[in-house]
């Protein structure tokens, strides 16, 4: 059937992004832990250190599922969009990334980076409702429902003379 068939594309899409970017996060997960250890021990060690460390882990592994996801969704719709795989989960990914590397190799001070995560949530929060009081989608989904409501845009003739040209060019194919 046709939902099965759908399900079969998106778990394939799910797993050749898990195998796209769970060797990047192991691989760069585990240099940012030797790193950490090798290079401030003593900085990694402490409550705050412990505290940076698995709050990063944390935001990566949410921008994996995220990636995850956003490849499932989008595997029917690879000939419509071609934008890369995991939207805005990538982008947290790579300012995770970022934010390791940059506390590990000069200062600190990269943790200021993440303050950047609330006004971006709350401007993804304010973006899904901002169509209506009463919530309803963005502006794209309210214009495409308004558009669906009117029949697509076209009137009723332009249809009936549609079919007929598509009609006849399948009678000319045909004979």
């Amino acid at each position: 059937t046709m939902a099965n068939a759908a399900a079969k594309k998106a778990a394939a899409a799910q797993a050749a992004a898990t195998q796209t970017y769970r060797p990047l996060l192991l691989g760069t997960n585990a240099v940012y832990l030797l790193l950490c250890l090798g290079k401030q021990w003593n900085t990694a060690l402490t409550l705050w250190g412990a505290i940076g460390i698995l709050s990063l882990l944390g935001l990566q592994y949410y921008a994996y599922v995220g990636i995850l996801d956003d490849a499932a969704n989008s595997a029917g719709h690879a000939d419509k969009n071609k934008a890369l795989v995991g939207g805005a989960s990538l982008d947290l990914l790579g300012l995770t990334w970022v934010v390791q590397f940059g506390t590990v190799l000069w200062t600190s001070k990269f943790y200021w980076l993440l303050a950047i995560l609330p006004p971006w949530a709350g401007w993804k929060l304010y973006s899904t409702f901002k169509s209506s009081p009463l919530g309803g989608g963005n502006d794209k989904q309210a214009a495409a429902a308004q558009q669906q409501q009117d029949g697509g845009g076209e009137t009723d003739d332009a249809k009936a003379e549609k079919r007929k040209k598509r009609a006849e060019r399948r009678r000319q194919k045909w004979s």
